[in-house]
């Protein structure tokens, strides 16, 4: 399915891996590649997470190695990734 990334997501993607890159190169890689897994994973099985209580329509998967969620939807043919932040946000939406 196709993946699409929400303007605030593509933010999200730019400014953690700076952060991260700022203390270790080496994690910034990781993490990058990591994200790229998992969106893949995303894309071919989208309806495999659940959904977030509250919050029809949206599913989160945490990322294994670092502490950052995904939220996306599956709208039509195509999967969009809404966030990735912080698994110590308590409000992902605000």
């Amino acid at each position: 399915m196709k993946v699409r990334y929400s303007s605030l997501a593509l933010a999200e993607l730019d400014a953690i891996p700076a952060t991260i890159q700022a203390g270790n190169v080496d994690a910034a890689v990781r993490f990058e590649a990591q994200i790229r897994r998992v969106v893949e994973r995303i894309g071919e099985f989208p309806r495999s997470v659940q959904e977030v209580a509250g919050r029809p329509g949206i599913r989160r998967i945490p990322l294994v190695r670092d502490p950052y969620l995904i939220h996306y939807t599956v709208r039509n043919d195509e999967v969009v990734i809404l966030r990735i932040i912080h698994g110590a946000r308590r409000n992902p939406w605000r």
